[in-house]
C-alpha cells in the first residue's frame, strides 16, 4: 500500500513542473507556425513527396526513382493519414492548401516531439530524480536546435524521438529491472532506426549489450525480451517493406539502400559528394543550438559517470553518456557534416547537461557555506545561483530562436501570399533560379500552379516532377529521365523564363554570364522592378554572402536597442513577382 502511495508521490507534479509543460506546449506550438525549414532536403524530399500523396503532384529527387530507392515512402504515411480531418474540413469550408502543412507540423511533428519529450520527463522524475527531469524539460523546451529539429520533417527528427522514447523505457527498464520496458525500448530503437533513419541503431547497442549481459544467466527473462523484440523487427519489416514494395513497385528494402549508398558508395558517389566539413562545424553548430548546454553535456559525458551514486551510475552510463559518445565518435569523423545528422542525440546531450548540473549546483551551497558563514542561508545562494543561470541560458536561447524566424522565414510568409493568386484552369508556372532552396513546399501552391526552375548559377541535379495525370503507384514507380546518384546537373530540369508568369528571386545582382534574369535589383533605398514584371511581395532575409558581422545574426534585439550595439545584419530583398499582362 505504502509503495503505491510513493509511487504516485513521485509522479504527482507539482507547481514548477506544470509551469515547465506549459512553457513546453507553449513553444512547440510557436515553432509550428512560425520555425523556419533549415534544410531543403526537408522540403524536396519529404514535404514534395508528401504533397504528391496528399494532392498528386510534387518535385521528385533521384533519391525516389526506383533506380535508386534510398527514401521511404513508409515514413511518410502518417502524415497523410494526420491531414485526413483538413481535408474533411475542406469539403465544407474553402481553404488554402498551406492549412495541411501548419496542421502536419501542430500535430503529428511538434505534438510528437511534445509527447517524447514529456514522456521522458516522467521517466526521469522516477527512475533518477525530479531535479533532472525539472531541467531537462526547461533545456529541451528552450533549446533553439529542439525548436527545429522538433518540427522538422526528417528521418533524423524522427530518429530523435524515438531515440527519446527508448531512453525514457531503458531507464524504466534498468531502474525496475523491467522485461516489458526492455522490449518496448528495443522496439523503439528499431523503429527509429527502419521507419526513420538507420543509422540510428547504433544509439541502441548500449542498452542491448547491457541487457543481453543482465540476463545471460535469467534464460527465461531473456528468451521472453528476445522474443518481443524479434516480433517488432519482424513487424516493422514486413510493414515497412510492403509499402515501400507497393510504392516503387518492385521488391524493395529501402534501410539497406540507405546504408550501402551511404557506407559502400562508388567512386563519385555517397554523401561526400554533396560537401564536406571540418570537425569543428560541429562545435560551432552546437554552440548556436545549444550554447552552454553543449559544453555541460560534453563535460557531463565524463563527469557523470564519475560523480554519480553507484545506483545511477550504470543507468547514467549506458542510457546517456556511451549513446552520446558512439554518436559523436561516428558522425565526426565523417567528411560529410549536416546538422540534422546531430538531432538523434539532442535529448541524450540534454539530458547529460542535466544531471551534471545537479552535481554542480549543490556544490555551490557546500562553497557558500565557507564563504558566507552564518551570514547568509547557502541555501538560497544555491537557488539564486539556479535562478540567474536558467534565466541567462533561457534569454539567451528565445532570443535566439526569435532570430532564426526574423532572420530566416521570410520564405514562408511570401509563399503564402502564393495561395491568394487567382484560380486557374491551366497549368501556371512559379519559377526560380538561384533562390530554388528556400522554396518552402508545393502546399503553398493553388491547384494548377507548379513550381519550375530555371538556369541559375547552381549546376548539381535540380529535382525533376513525379509524373502526373496517372495512378498514384504509377507516379511513384515510373522510372523519371535523367536521374544520377551522382549530383551531375541535368538540362532538362530546367525550364525556358518565358514560360514563367512568376518568379521568385533576390534583390542581389544577377549572374549574367549563367543566364540568370535581371528581375529586381535594391539600390539604396530603392527596389528596381524589371518593367515587364510588378511586385506581388517583397520582404527582408538575411543576405547569406552579405557583411553580417554584429550580434543580430545570431540573437533577436529589439529595434530600439538595435543602434545602441554592433546589430550589423545585411539584409537583402526575397520576393515574388508577376509577370505583366498575364493572362490566365
Amino acid at each position: 500500500m505504502s509503495s503505491k502511495t510513493n509511487v504516485g508521490e513521485s509522479q504527482r507534479l507539482n507547481g514548477l513542473q506544470i509551469g515547465l509543460i506549459a512553457l513546453n506546449v507553449l513553444l512547440r506550438v510557436y515553432a509550428a507556425f512560425f520555425m523556419i525549414i533549415s534544410d531543403c532536403d526537408e522540403t524536396f524530399n519529404y514535404w514534395e513527396p508528401l504533397n504528391l500523396l496528399i494532392r498528386g503532384f510534387g518535385k521528385q529527387t533521384w533519391e525516389y526513382s526506383p533506380d535508386y530507392a534510398i527514401r521511404s515512402y513508409t515514413y511518410l504515411i502518417p502524415y497523410v493519414i494526420v491531414t485526413y480531418p483538413i481535408k474533411v474540413f475542406e469539403k465544407f469550408v474553402n481553404i488554402p492548401s498551406y492549412y495541411q502543412f501548419y496542421w502536419i507540423r501542430l500535430i503529428a511533428l511538434c505534438g510528437f516531439t511534445c509527447f517524447t519529450e514529456l514522456r521522458l520527463f516522467y521517466s526521469i522524475n522516477s527512475s533518477l530524480n525530479r531535479k533532472v527531469g525539472n531541467w531537462f524539460l526547461f533545456l529541451s523546451s528552450i533549446a533553439p536546435g529542439m525548436s527545429h529539429a522538433g518540427v522538422a520533417l526528417l528521418p533524423s527528427s524522427f530518429a530523435m524521438n524515438c531515440v527519446t522514447m527508448a531512453t525514457a523505457n531503458s531507464l524504466s527498464a534498468i531502474s525496475e529491472n523491467s522485461a516489458n520496458y526492455s522490449v518496448q525500448a528495443i522496439i523503439w530503437f528499431l523503429v527509429g532506426g527502419i521507419v526513420g533513419w538507420p543509422f540510428a541503431l547504433a544509439l541502441g547497442l548500449p542498452f542491448g549489450l547491457f541487457i543481453l549481459i543482465q540476463n545471460i544467466k535469467r534464460f527465461n527473462v531473456l528468451f521472453s525480451i528476445i522474443k518481443g523484440c524479434i516480433a517488432g523487427l519482424v513487424s516493422t519489416l514486413i510493414i515497412s517493406t510492403a509499402i515501400d514494395s507497393w510504392f516503387y513497385q518492385k521488391l524493395d528494402l529501402v534501410p539497406l539502400n540507405i546504408v550501402l549508398y551511404n557506407v559502400f558508395g562508388e567512386q563519385g558517389e555517397g554523401p561526400e559528394i554533396f560537401g564536406v566539413e571540418p570537425f569543428h562545424y560541429y562545435i560551432l553548430n552546437l554552440l548556436v543550438n545549444f550554447n552552454v548546454v553543449a559544453i555541460l553535456g560534453y563535460v557531463g559525458l565524463v563527469m557523470n559517470v564519475v560523480l554519480f551514486g553507484e545506483k545511477n551510475r550504470y543507468k547514467v552510463l549506458i542510457t546517456v553518456s556511451l549513446p552520446l559518445l558512439i554518436w559523436s565518435l561516428i558522425f565526426g569523423s565523417q567528411p560529410h557534416k549536416e546538422e540534422r545528422f546531430l538531432y538523434p542525440v539532442y535529448p541524450l546531450l540534454i539530458l547529460s547537461s542535466s544531471l551534471l548540473l545537479t552535481l554542480i549546483f549543490p556544490m555551490v551551497t557546500f562553497v557558500s557555506k565557507g564563504i558566507a558563514a552564518n551570514k547568509i542561508n547557502s541555501k538560497h545562494i544555491e537557488k539564486l545561483v539556479q535562478l540567474l543561470f536558467a534565466f541567462s541560458v533561457g534569454m539567451v536561447s528565445i532570443l535566439r530562436i526569435i532570430n532564426l524566424v526574423e532572420n530566416y522565414s521570410t520564405p514562408l510568409s511570401v509563399h503564402r501570399e502564393i495561395s491568394t493568386l487567382p484560380v486557374s484552369n491551366i497549368s501556371v508556372n512559379v519559377c526560380t533560379g538561384r533562390e530554388w532552396y528556400h522554396f518552402p513546399n508545393s502546399f503553398f501552391l493553388p491547384d494548377n500552379y507548379r513550381l519550375k526552375f530555371i538556369r541559375s548559377g547552381f549546376d548539381g541535379l535540380l529535382p525533376g516532377d513525379f509524373l502526373e495525370g496517372a495512378s498514384l503507384k504509377a507516379s511513384t514507380s515510373s522510372i523519371p529521365p535523367n536521374m544520377n546518384n551522382k549530383n551531375q546537373y541535368s538540362d532538362d530540369k530546367v525550364i525556358d523564363f518565358d514560360e514563367c508568369s512568376y518568379y521568385i528571386d533576390n534583390s542581389q545582382a544577377a549572374n549574367l554570364e549563367v543566364g540568370e534574369p535581371n528581375i529586381v535589383e535594391r539600390s539604396g533605398k530603392e527596389l528596381k522592378v524589371n518593367k515587364g514584371w510588378s511586385v506581388v511581395q517583397c520582404q527582408n532575409i538575411i543576405n547569406p554572402s552579405g557583411t553580417s558581422s554584429g550580434i543580430g545574426k545570431l540573437l533577436w534585439i529589439p529595434e530600439y536597442v538595435r543602434s545602441l550595439i554592433p546589430y550589423n545584419v545585411d539584409y537583402m530583398d526575397y520576393c515574388l513577382v508577376e509577370r505583366k499582362k498575364n493572362i490566365v
